[in-house]
């Protein structure tokens, strides 16, 4: 389970995903770099959402766990998206939330928006992320797959329903009347979409 910009792995506890979700799989969280209990680095190209993918699969290969199933939100469902890029090999399901394949433009860095670098001074403030564009994998995607997004969240919505008929063995669902942060806190709503029961 990895979690969205400036989230901990206390927040899937505190909003009882796991409570729930431990009864069927094993459950493993992640505190992205700049979060929680992992490191806090002060320069800025160190913080791309290609490092946090090779974060996950570091993590992985750490723990010997060839294969897992993969629930991201928002930064953690970007993270995801670049995963099955780069290593599709390593999930056997996936579900993604509150997340883009096609980034905007980004007239400033996403990243700087960490708590842990409100501690400064920073180094290569000026860095920036290369805008991406993830669509061309969706159709070669051969896991299962379930999107979900806000309907009132305007950083992907209705973007998630569009892309989500590119991929071949996707489920998707809205909840209405949510923004982004409000949506993976309606937990009930969300758990009783998972196909994954």
């Amino acid at each position: 389970m990895h979690t969205g910009l400036n989230s901990t792995k206390e927040d899937w506890l505190e909003l009882s995903y796991v409570e729930e979700l431990k009864k069927h799989f094993k459950v493993l969280l992640i505190d992205p770099r700049g979060h929680g209990e992992s490191d806090k680095p002060l320069d800025l190209k160190k913080f791309t959402f290609e490092q946090m993918a090779k974060d996950v699969i570091a993590l992985l290969d750490h723990l010997k766990l060839e294969k897992i199933h993969y629930f991201g939100y928002s930064l953690g469902g970007i993270v995801g998206w670049i995963l099955l890029k780069y290593n599709p090999e390593r999930f056997i399901s996936m579900i993604n939330g509150g997340s883009s394949v096609i980034s905007r433009l980004f007239e400033t860095n996403p990243f700087l928006r960490l708590q842990s670098l409100k501690e400064g001074p920073i180094e290569n403030a000026d860095f920036m992320i290369v805008p991406f564009n993830l669509e061309e994998i969706l159709p070669n995607i051969k896991i299962p797959i379930m999107t979900f997004v806000g309907d009132k969240d305007p950083s992907c919505y209705p973007f998630v329903e569009e892309y989500s008929k590119l991929i071949p063995n996707c489920t998707t669902f809205t909840i209405k009347g949510l923004n982004h942060p409000e949506t993976i806190m309606a937990k009930e709503k969300v758990l009783q979409e998972l196909w994954i029961f």
